[in-house]
């Protein structure tokens, strides 16, 4: 006798990610209005019955237009899923055909956000980023770090350190909290809640308070 398939799991063709209780999967929706290309949205859902929810977009590009919207870095913890949804990606690009690819300001006509999905608790979370292509890092215990240019209009040091701590249940967060500034290193992590990161090539690090 076969096994009834609930809602989530009848979506696991189209999965990009299982986990025991969690299945991400992908459909097409659309086209980019920018790109013109192919447009699909990202879902998420609790395995096997539960109802899906739209957690990102991704799009195709078109001709010499790449697609517009991203998604990227999913996670997934227990219920909780993460990823990085970007926009403007089009823009960027043009930005950097014109103005070259090292021209600061290209990095701010494109958005992105940290979003944070509890499945349990159908309550979500988004943390925008200060700008395109900063170095970030994540972590499920509760918060989120990244680096910020002190002055947008150039791509010279120092950046500052930024981080905000969150609820993982409630997915309620804190005050932006800024941890240091000079010149920061592609380098952040973190270890439960304890931050690493370099400054000037030393390593430092501090634990984050919890909500």
């Amino acid at each position: 006798m076969s096994r009834h398939v609930g809602v989530c799991n009848s979506h696991r063709s189209q999965a990009l990610k299982t986990t025991r209780q969690v299945l991400v999967w992908e459909k097409r929706t659309g086209t980019d209005p920018i790109s013109f290309g192919p447009l699909s949205t990202l879902y998420a859902c609790l395995r096997p019955a539960g109802a899906s929810i739209a957690i990102g977009q991704d799009s195709e590009g078109s001709g010499d237009t790449v697609g517009n919207v991203g998604t990227s870095d999913l996670s997934i913890r227990g219920a909780l899923v993460s990823d990085l949804f970007t926009t403007g990606l089009a823009s960027r690009e043009a930005c950097s055909i014109s103005e070259g690819p090292s021209d600061p300001l290209c990095a701010t006509v494109s958005t992105d956000t940290v979003r944070l999905f509890n499945l349990l608790t159908h309550r979500s979370l988004r943390q925008r980023l200060a700008a395109a292509d900063v170095d970030y890092a994540y972590s499920p215990a509760g918060a989120i770090a990244w680096e910020a240019p002190t002055n947008p209009q150039t791509a010279a040091t120092p950046l500052m350190l930024q981080a905000v701590s969150f609820d993982p249940s409630r997915l309620t967060e804190g005050r932006i909290e800024t941890l240091d500034t000079g010149a920061l290193g592609l380098s952040l992590r973190f270890t439960g809640l304890r931050l690493h990161w370099t400054n000037a090539g030393q390593p430092k690090s501090l634990v984050l308070s919890s909500q």
